[in-house]
């Protein structure tokens, strides 16, 4: 019996859920609900799964679960922050049940799959031609040789990423309306929730752009905020009920009166309906946050695309201040309880006050909640020089680790640039030679070895990146470690200082830097977990000034991994979580496993522009590109199942972002 299309799916609860009053609550991290039938995932290879969550849960993205008689196989769709999520996909055959894990949160959640529908091999067809049609031969191709993992994963890459350019597609399809009796029912009792003050900064406003704003506020489901009008006596007071005050002086002034949270707000800004609400509903699931922030939807002429925002970045927000407007800031942070009348100068304030935040205190609301027209004083800052975001230190002593076989051709320029351009005064290379053969790459190996900095050990056998690593650390002697491809060239000279200078900060881990190809575009600017269903690098293939995500390419940041290629972390913090793993690792993700586990610890992983190398990628073990998914498909197996969690939740990679997509393109 075909089931009808009509109906939304029914779910039950698998593992880690209760129902109490009607409603699913999680009682573990990681949920999981089941399709009471399996029919619609049954009459075609290729599905579509449209699902809503509810405005007041945390839009993370699900992990979709097919268990078979083989095994299970997840896939992690998009996170639904404009309140529905689509995800087009391969179904495989020979189903025993269907999961879904839609919440990572412990306590009450609302998620609903509207429809499973199968789509037909033409209309897979039609995505991947209008969407990226030379990607139809790589398909073709593996699909005739049987390859068919490798074909869905084209298909995948293909059609999962919609670009920023058409977010009003992307917005018309996933937008939806409130439904305060069903999925957005309030959890808490709003009558003891906080009181906001929002205040208007209508210098140069309008009489429609005032509107506009006033008109999104008296559509405000939470009820309990005022409204005090600034800066603009040329419109004169406004006599909407809602406006308990109009100031036309400069500066602050003490305008609470007990409110708990302040916002500002740039006359013809739009608040969302629902945005006092959640975050009224996320303090009391967060009681001691002091600033909350969310995303943004920009309108420039035409268009609107979504400025979406990472989890909190200490550092990438002292070099690029991206925490915007659609700032919640407790009162009580305010100096004497002065409130700025300027909406520049609240985003001045905010961002003084945030760094002195505890990381706790300061919560992403990770979906759109305010739209603003760009403005034409919004550019982008200049990087900031590195020693003004860390502490200077004393020159440290550094090991360099580099394993090599053979290729002279790379060799040769990679001790070239570390011997030749380092100004570091205190640096040991530990050359880790895998039965190196030819003669021209044994003879530049011998140059090498009488330098008095290298040191030359041979490691015959299976190549294991990892514990070849691991055994050069123990025995070499550096405060800080810095592991390092053969395939490398160094351009930046002082490498070691920069790389050195931020491994030893306390609250750091691992620190990668800017690779680039041979012909200048972006290698590395940070690896986002979640990219392909495992790990990427984000931000890829353009010129390291072309336009990036919140332009992050070019600044200081979070991350949650980099690249093993070039990273640099202190010893005693490489020795505290036992540096690669070599078991379950050998080859590949021991490097972003390595940075998680730092970041399991409590240090951050962080990515510095202003270190460059040339990289050329796998060219040592041959080029990545082309390898069947089964080569080290039991390592990719462990990772995966290692770190679901961060693979669906990177906390600076948002979950509207697509995880098939090297440059930011929506889910």
């Amino acid at each position: 019996m075909i089931p009808d299309p009509t109906l939304p799916c029914e779910l039950e609860p698998e593992a880690g859920i209760v129902i109490e009053n009607g409603r699913t609550v999680a009682t573990s991290a990681e949920p999981w609900l089941r399709f009471k039938s399996l029919a619609r995932f049954e009459l075609s290879w290729f599905i579509e799964i449209t699902y809503r969550s509810s405005i007041y849960d945390d839009p993370v993205r699900p992990i979709l679960r097919f268990v078979t008689a083989s095994g299970e196989t997840d896939r992690t769709l998009p996170g639904p922050i404009a309140g529905v999520g689509i995800w087009r996909g391969a179904a495989p055959k020979d189903l025993r049940s269907v999961l879904i894990s839609p919440a990572v949160r412990v306590g009450r959640f609302d998620f609903v799959v509207e429809n499973v529908r199968p789509l037909k091999l033409l209309e897979i067809a039609a995505m991947v031609w209008a969407k990226r049609p030379r990607k139809m031969f790589d398909i073709l191709l593996a699909a005739s040789f049987g390859y068919f993992a490798e074909a869905e994963n084209a298909v995948a890459w293909a059609i999962g990423a919609e670009p920023l350019e058409r977010s009003r597609e992307w917005r018309a399809e996933r937008e939806r309306g409130a439904d305060p009796a069903g999925l957005d029912a309030a959890r808490t009792d709003w009558r003891g929730g906080p009181a906001y003050l929002a205040v208007i900064d209508s210098q140069d406003a309008t009489e429609e752009s005032l509107a506009r704003t006033m008109a999104s506020l008296r559509a405000q489901v939470y009820e309990n905020f005022r409204v005090v009008i600034a800066g603009s006596e040329a419109l004169g007071p406004c006599h909407d009920p809602l406006v308990t005050r109009f100031v036309s002086e400069n500066g602050k002034q003490k305008l609470l009166e007990g409110e708990s949270f302040l916002l500002l707000l740039r006359a013809g800004d739009a608040l969302a309906p629902h945005a006092f609400a959640l975050v009224t509903e996320e303090l009391a699931r967060f009681p001691g946050a002091k600033l909350f922030y969310s995303d943004e939807w920009v309108v420039e002429g035409e268009e609107t695309t979504p400025l979406l925002k990472p989890n909190w970045s200490p550092l990438f927000a002292a070099a690029r201040p991206y925490l915007g407007r659609s700032v919640f800031l407790r009162a009580s942070e305010l100096d004497s309880g002065l409130v700025p009348l300027n909406a520049a100068d609240f985003q001045r304030c905010t961002q003084v006050i945030a760094p002195k935040l505890a990381r706790d205190e300061i919560v992403h609301l990770r979906r759109c909640l305010l739209t603003r027209r760009r403005e034409a004083r919004e550019t982008l800052c200049e990087p900031a020089p590195i020693e003004t975001v860390r502490t200077m230190r004393e020159p440290p002593s550094i090991s360099i680790l580099l394993p090599t076989r053979d290729r002279a051709d790379l060799l040769g320029p990679c001790l070239d640039s570390v011997l030749g351009l380092s100004t570091h005064s205190r640096f040991e290379l530990v050359i880790i030679d895998n039965d190196t053969r030819q003669a021209k790459a044994l003879s530049i190996l011998d140059r090498a070895s009488r330098d008095r900095r290298v040191q030359l050990r041979r490691r015959p056998g299976p190549f294991n990146f990892a514990a070849f690593n691991n055994e050069a650390a123990r025995q070499s002697s550096g405060d800080v470690l810095v592991f390092l491809n053969n395939d490398t060239v160094v351009l930046t000279p002082d490498w070691l200082e920069q790389l050195s200078q931020l491994a030893l900060e306390e609250s750091l881990g691992a620190v990668g830097c800017l690779l680039l190809y041979p012909n200048g575009l972006v290698q590395h600017a940070g690896v986002a977990v979640g990219i392909g269903q495992d790990a990427g690098h984000f931000e890829a293939l353009q010129t390291p000034d072309a336009p990036s995500w919140l332009d992050r390419t070019r600044f200081v940041k979070e991350v949650s991994a980099v690249t093993a290629a070039c990273l640099g972390v202190e010893r005693s913090k490489f020795m505290a979580v036992g540096g690669f793993d070599e078991e379950n690792l050998p080859i590949e993700f021991n490097d972003v496993d390595l940075c998680l586990r730092l970041a399991e610890r409590g240090w951050t992983n962080c990515y510095t522009p202003q270190v460059r190398l040339i990289h050329k990628e796998s060219a040592t073990r041959g080029g990545a590109g082309a390898r069947p998914l089964s080569v080290y498909a039991k390592e990719r197996d462990y990772f995966r199942a290692r770190w679901r969690a961060v693979i669906r939740d990177d906390p600076y990679f948002h979950p509207g972002l697509s995880l098939f997509a090297r440059q930011a393109a929506l889910g």
